[in-house]
């Protein structure tokens, strides 16, 4: 698969993953549950609705820079990883109440500790290539 349709399914649903994750936001807002939880789902929501929209543009904007194909797969790679583990990590965090900021207490807390830290790191080595592709462009 290219890097282009990769990203571009993969975007798609996260996307999906987003938009539906506003439907336990509001109920939380809703029920008036704790802030804490309403916080999560609106993190899962706003976040992966973002991060769908991103994997979209870079879509469009990955063909443009200037990089070997081998670094065009690594850059598309990372981002894929980077919202497959936001997309683990964020609704489960929010469902169960975990953040997952660090990787105790073990459990549910952990698998989001794990989404966050590939998210990340996705993340950053996907943008740093793009960095590189497009200072190489002029």
């Amino acid at each position: 698969m290219s890097p282009t349709k990769l990203l571009l399914l993969t975007g798609s649903i996260v996307l999906l993953v987003g938009l539906l994750s506003g439907a336990p936001m509001g109920q939380a807002i809703n029920k008036r549950l704790s802030e804490d939880t309403v916080r999560g789902w609106r993190v899962a929501h706003t976040g992966l609705t973002m991060g769908g929209v991103m994997m979209f543009t870079v879509a469009l904007v990955l063909p443009q820079l200037v990089l070997t194909s081998l670094l065009n797969s690594i850059a598309a790679w990372a981002f894929v990883s980077s919202s497959v583990g936001f997309t683990i990590g964020l609704p489960l965090g929010a469902w169960k109440g975990q953040r997952g900021l660090r990787p105790k207490p073990s459990g549910v807390n952990t698998i989001v500790y794990l989404g966050n830290i590939i998210g990340a790191w996705g993340s950053l080595i996907g943008t740093v290539l793009m960095i590189y592709g497009a200072w190489n462009m002029a």
